[in-house]
């Protein structure tokens, strides 16, 4: 091979373009989505937006007039929703994102955001969630969107500058100590901020998805036991100094300031505490304390095998309290039956396992972060909504995904699930790829890039 003026001028050529390749990600050139996710998001949102209508029409009618001003509403935002996901999945390569700087802006922003809706945020039944900033939202809903992204820019951050070296240390002990800061402790401090600032508006179950999708996106970003261990011996030292700090300074504090405190907590989370207290002993309970849940319950059994038939249900005309928003599951079991609640479980396990499968494939650990965290962002909300509704949870105000009344929130589904499209057709491992990853080996130069690409013979 190395009498060049033999070959002729193709084949050399055709061997530059094999010695130069950089394959390193093993990524494919762009290719279709993942059309089973693609087609099951557009069956959950027209079903959602028919079952909504069921759901609805008598409380849309009663307060703005018009049967459909719910299910218009929220067709036209989830259009828009739609429109910027595909804008997502089929025109932008994901890997652009790929910026510590974009996560760090976006980071600032919604910290920003969580802070100003506490002080200035819209008063509704004693909480501050929403604020008006040309449109009315949640900064919440944008919260549980941006974590998944701020973390896989940082997870993608850290191994890029371990890859040059710039993070190992000679000493093993400030090695183990540093591994577990940076992948454990820091970003899991930067995400406490964010749960705690949701738990203050007070929004608990918005504080507590964050927390399953803490954990979720800590475990698919491949963090290594010794980090694990290193981040668990520290966080317990903390825990531990700030512990005997308290049981220093509280005897010397003033009774006033410990008054002050005690109600402020429980004003805040008086109301979980009941729900939890009512969840747990619901023979002590009242029946207006658990009223919403019974009439979740009862609308469930009354629609039986099939259900009372699409739009016949009566448990919406005034009996259920939010029957087309948190309890929407239920209206669907009186409706259509058992049929129709299994058919939407199986929604929700179908896209949690196509997402995963994604993930799975993904080129570099910032693709898979992103496509196994907005799956499972979707999915635990889902199925912490349908435990709520049939009595397997305490209360909590958590939406259904695409079938729940709630623009803002559907609109950050979408993009969520534009991102994961978008994975499936530019952040994906070749076949060769794959194979060298599970054999525990790194491809060879030009392995995972098309046959095509190699060379052409004539």
């Amino acid at each position: 091979m190395r009498n060049e003026p033999f070959l002729r001028p193709d084949q050399r050529r055709n061997r530059e373009v094999r010695r130069v390749v950089d394959s390193a990600d093993w990524l494919t050139p762009p290719r279709r989505v993942n059309s089973g996710l693609f087609i099951i998001t557009l069956i959950m949102i027209c079903f959602g937006l028919v079952m909504l209508f069921s759901a609805s029409m008598t409380g849309s009618y009663s307060s703005e007039g018009s049967s459909m001003y719910y299910v218009i509403k929220q067709a036209g935002i989830s259009a828009i929703g739609l429109i910027l996901a595909l804008i997502l999945a089929f025109m932008i390569p994901i890997r652009i994102f790929d910026r510590f700087w974009v996560g760090l802006l976006l980071y600032a922003a919604t910290t920003a955001l969580l802070v100003y809706v506490k002080f200035f945020g819209l008063l509704i039944n004693g909480a501050r969630r929403w604020i008006t900033i040309g449109v009315q939202f949640q900064p919440s809903e944008l919260a549980k969107v941006a974590v998944v992204f701020c973390f896989a820019s940082y997870v993608s951050l850290l191994r890029r500058k371990r890859a040059k070296g710039k993070l190992s240390f000679r000493n093993p002990f400030v090695q183990f100590l540093a591994d577990g800061w940076l992948d454990i402790l820091l970003p899991g401090a930067a995400i406490l901020v964010w749960a705690g600032l949701i738990a203050w508006q007070p929004h608990v179950s918005g504080a507590l998805i964050m927390i399953f999708l803490t954990l979720v996106i800590f475990l698919t970003a491949g963090i290594r036991p010794r980090s694990w261990a290193s981040g668990i011996l520290q966080l317990l030292v903390i825990v531990l100094i700030f512990a005997l700090l308290a049981s220093a300074v509280l005897p010397f504090l003033p009774a006033e300031t410990k008054i002050a405190v005690q109600e402020t907590v429980t004003e805040n989370f008086q109301h979980v505490i009941k729900r939890i207290n009512n969840f747990l002993n619901p023979d002590q309970a009242s029946s207006d304390d658990t009223y919403q849940v019974d009439q979740s319950v009862i609308a469930i059994g009354s629609g039986g095998l099939t259900g009372v038939g699409l739009g016949s249900g009566r448990q919406k005309y005034n009996y259920l309290p939010e029957a087309h928003n948190d309890f929407v599951f239920a209206i669907i079991g009186e409706e259509i039956g058992f049929i129709g609640t299994v058919g939407v479980i199986l929604l929700f396990i179908l896209f949690m396992f196509i997402g995963v499968s994604i993930a799975l494939k993904a080129a570099n650990p910032f693709m898979g972060i992103l496509a196994a965290g907005y799956t499972m962002l979707i999915c635990i909300q889902a199925f912490l909504n349908i435990g709520v509704a049939t009595k397997t949870l305490p209360p909590t105000g958590i939406s259904l995904p695409f079938f729940s009344y709630g623009g803002t929130s559907n609109l950050f589904f979408l993009l969520a699930i534009g991102i994961i499209l978008g994975v499936s057709r530019t952040g994906q491992r070749s076949q060769q790829g794959l194979a060298s990853a599970r054999a525990g080996r790194p491809a060879a130069a030009g392995e995972g890039r098309p046959a095509a690409r190699e060379g052409r013979q004539p």
